[in-house]
């Protein structure tokens, strides 16, 4: 009988005894039970998933009730030698047996097991589902780099493998291209198709092969270079310039190869000079300096590469500059000032000459009669001349 059986059948009889013996008995029989519960084993780790063409490593051990012997076998309990390719077994200890499983080729999800028979004659197993898995993988040799002319038709083939088999998609400029169809669409088999591809198509786009449930992915990229014949604007056909001034002619191109930019006025090629014309590094701006009425006209762009050419002209036209003028506060200001100018000379001529100012002089005028001011005074002058016509001139000299 285990020691196990032995409390259980000694608990039975507790019940007889006093309750002090009782609680140490229940004491004795709590710490015994933890001891002696039930012998299991595990398998670690207790993912069963092998990478194909890679080994992993598995352990069972004993986790409870002491050594036991321990032995692999499969699904139908056969045990598992060394087999070179498949199992090769490690002995560690007593409580450990170790297993490497080696996955050199696709197989169906299996089972393993690990059994353990125990001093006390217990016995306790564990089980392993073996699943044989495989990182996504881009199949066949597909060119990074893929160029198109401009109208015709691009399909990039993208597939991959993987246990189990990921998604395909396209991704461009951080964005998914949709699986609808249109210019730019994923079919069914994770092919990219460009109908009438653009030079806005050019760039880089990344095929991603996922799996989700592992969270595995893998990227590939191919870069598309598109050819077209130059295409050329201005952002305005016409174009002004103030006189003596410095102005710039911007001409929009595209195209690839890169095309090659001039600059014409009339019938006459325009050369960078450095001191009237400068042109940019790349063609496509035209500065003129200190302009005039002799530089208006029209000006030709013209782009080329072997794919083609095109022009389009410019119009321009050289104003000259308006004189600046007094605004109406100035104008008001100055005649303001003059008025009080005028005023002031007349106000002044006035008392010189009839001794009042310019006021009373008009008040006498449109009234026809002296102010009071001026009739004082006009009196203290008679009074004067009156005292003085009764002194005596004795000796003939004027008073």
């Amino acid at each position: 009988m285990s020691c196990c059986s032995k409390l259980c059948h000694k608990d039975i009889k507790m019940h007889r005894m006093g309750p002090q013996r009782c609680s140490v008995l229940s004491f004795i029989f709590l710490a015994a039970s933890v001891y002696c519960k039930s012998p299991t084993i595990s398998i670690i780790p207790p993912n069963g998933e092998v990478y194909l063409g890679s080994t992993k490593y598995f352990m069972c051990k004993v986790t409870s009730g002491g050594d036991a012997a321990l032995r692999w076998t499969t699904a139908d309990d056969e045990d598992i030698e060394d087999e070179e390719g498949r199992y090769t077994l490690k002995k560690v200890d007593e409580s450990v047996s170790g297993l490497f499983v080696t996955s050199l080729r696709v197989e169906a999800e299996k089972v393993i097991k690990c059994h353990g028979e125990f001093d006390s004659g217990e016995k306790s197993e564990a089980e392993l589902k073996i699943r044989v898995i495989k990182r996504p993988q881009f199949v066949g040799d597909s060119p990074m780099d893929k160029e198109y002319d401009a109208g015709a038709s691009a399909k990039l083939p993208c597939s991959a493998t993987g246990i189990p088999a990921p998604k395909v998609s396209w991704i461009r400029d951080g964005k998914t291209v949709s699986l609808s169809r249109g210019h730019l669409y994923v079919s069914a088999d994770g092919t990219l198709n460009i109908d009438k591809i653009q030079l806005s198509d050019a760039g880089t786009y990344s095929c991603l092969a996922y799996i989700q449930e592992r969270q595995e992915a893998e990227y590939k990229n191919v870069s598309i270079t598109v050819n077209a014949a130059p295409a050329v604007q201005f952002q305005n056909g016409c174009q002004n310039a103030t006189s003596v001034s410095n102005t710039s002619l911007v001409c929009q191109v595209t195209g690839h190869p890169r095309p090659t930019v001039t600059w014409k006025r009339g019938t006459e090629l325009v050369e960078h000079d450095g001191q009237k014309y400068i042109l940019s590094v790349d063609g496509r701006e035209l500065s003129i300096l200190q302009v005039d009425k002799s530089d208006e006209g029209e000006y030709t762009c013209n782009a080329i590469n072997r794919l083609g050419q095109e022009s389009n002209t410019l119009l321009l036209r050289v104003i000259e500059p308006e004189r600046e003028s007094l605004g109406k506060g100035v104008v008001a200001g100055i005649v303001l000032l003059i008025l009080l100018v005028l005023l002031l000379a007349i106000d002044l001529t006035c008392y010189r000459t009839k001794r009042r100012g310019f006021l009373m002089c008009i008040a006498t005028n449109l009234l026809g009669k002296q102010t009071p001011g001026v009739k004082m005074q006009e009196t203290e002058n008679k009074k004067g001349s009156a005292h003085k016509s009764h002194v005596v001139n004795i000796s003939g000299i004027d008073a």
